[in-house]
């Protein structure tokens, strides 16, 4: 038998271990491109560094103090069953707290995690998803929703623009047909029967609020990039953000632990009801599950604070006003005069002498909800409700309020509270 070459057997060891490190390398690199392709997965830039924990000023300290004992003092005075609040200012998340119970008859409390129905809120995803389609260039807002549809559009209809779509101001009546979302019937035969409808108004002459009408912007994504708009909806806006919890269909949000469950006024209070399968056939109006952690998130993004996932452009689309609408909420309607109301893309945009606030505000199968911000300002706040009570228009216009206060007094917290919450 020979003698034992040390030095060989090193060299062949170092040599199998490279090779081994190679094949691995390859293989990773490998799988990684392959899972890109497999799901569609496009990078979204370069990540954004992670913050330093954001530390409050003992003047915002005490502006946050106040108006949480105001909410809270509001929250018992509208006897709402449950709740959940975030507020983002500069990119960051300064608050965040849940409220009361997920259901009244129960004891299991509301947390940052718990999921509640978003109702029209939903409207301001979609709008934005467009955007991103749009910003790809696979569609165009003056387009035609007739060169999308898998059905025959005349008259009047065909001069319908996914604009008009996404702005309620195709010239369809108001609410049309909303009977049938509540009836749960699939969305092509609400929007065939819609689409038969004489328009009473030429298409961009009012603003008619639509559910049904708003739904075709599902039809107009999946034609122009073959994908469902679910698929869209995870792909451009939820994963890329982490919103890790949210959703847009009946089954996620039944099968979902830690849920809100809705709630009906009967006998002088909110009594727990059951959830419906009602606007999830209009997901793109109506049909997105989430928490308050996930929309904080979407409130960081729309404030511009996450240009890689939603960049400014699509922001600044949404949000520019297209068409002038009567103010109905009074919250938001006597907040400060003289004020002008419009709907943009999906977003309601009041302006007011010194600022303009860009919100939304929900209501479906017994939830409430709203998002509203200042762009200007770089702030924003989030209330999630399980109850059609007044707690979330109180909490987000007076949150306006104080902290109008708190920056004309320059960090001087001395704020009032505003009577509309009595």
């Amino acid at each position: 038998m020979g003698s034992f070459d040390h030095h060989k057997y090193c060299n062949l060891e170092n040599k199998y271990i490279v090779f081994t490190v190679l094949v691995l390398s390859i293989a990773l690199i490998g799988s990684i491109l392959f899972g890109q392709q497999r799901y569609n997965i496009k990078p979204v830039g370069k990540p954004i560094k992670e913050k330093q924990k954001y530390v409050l000023s003992s003047a915002e300290q005490d502006f946050i103090a106040q108006y949480e004992a105001f909410i809270l003092s509001s929250f018992e005075e509208t006897n709402t069953p449950g709740a959940a609040i975030a507020i983002i200012k500069d990119g960051n998340l300064i608050y965040k707290k849940g409220l009361g119970f997920k259901s009244s008859d129960g004891q299991d409390s509301v947390d940052t995690k718990t999921l509640f129905r978003i109702a029209s809120v939903s409207k301001g995803f979609s709008a934005v998803l467009a955007a991103l389609v749009n910003i790809d260039s696979a569609i165009h807002w003056d387009d035609h929703i007739g060169d999308y549809l898998n059905f025959d559009v005349d008259g009047e209809a065909s001069k319908i623009t996914i604009q008009h779509i996404l702005s309620h101001s195709a010239g369809f009546p108001y609410q049309a047909y909303s009977t049938l979302v509540e009836d749960e019937q699939p969305r092509d035969t609400m929007i065939r029967q819609l689409l038969e409808i004489p328009l009473p108004r030429a298409p961009g002459e009012i603003h008619s609020y639509q559910n049904v009408a708003y739904s075709m912007i599902e039809n107009v994504l999946e034609s122009a990039t073959g994908k469902s708009f679910d698929e869209l909806m995870y792909e451009r806006i939820f994963h890329p953000l982490g919103m890790d919890d949210a959703s847009l269909s009946y089954d996620s949000i039944i099968n979902f632990n830690n849920k809100a469950m809705p709630h009906g006024y009967r006998n002088g209070r909110f009594v727990p009801t059951q959830i419906s399968r009602s606007y999830y056939n209009v997901a793109a109006a109506g049909g997105l599950n989430l928490n308050i952690e996930d929309m904080s998130k979407w409130l960081n993004a729309m404030l511009g604070n996450n240009p890689n996932v939603i960049p400014l452009d699509a922001i600044d689309r949404v949000s520019e006003p297209v068409i002038p609408m009567r103010v109905k909420n009074p919250y938001f309607s006597n907040y400060d005069t003289p004020r002008s109301g419009f709907y943009g893309l999906g977003w309601r945009v009041m302006q007011y002498p010194s600022q303009t606030i860009v919100y939304h505000g929900g209501y479906a199968n017994g939830y409430k909800s709203g998002i509203a911000m200042d762009r200007s300002r770089n702030i924003g706040i989030c209330v999630l409700t399980n109850a059609p009570s007044k707690f979330s228009n109180i909490a987000m216009i007076n949150f306006f309020k104080m902290y109008e206060e708190f920056h004309n007094a320059k960090g001087v917290a001395t704020f009032q509270a505003s009577s509309e919450a009595n």
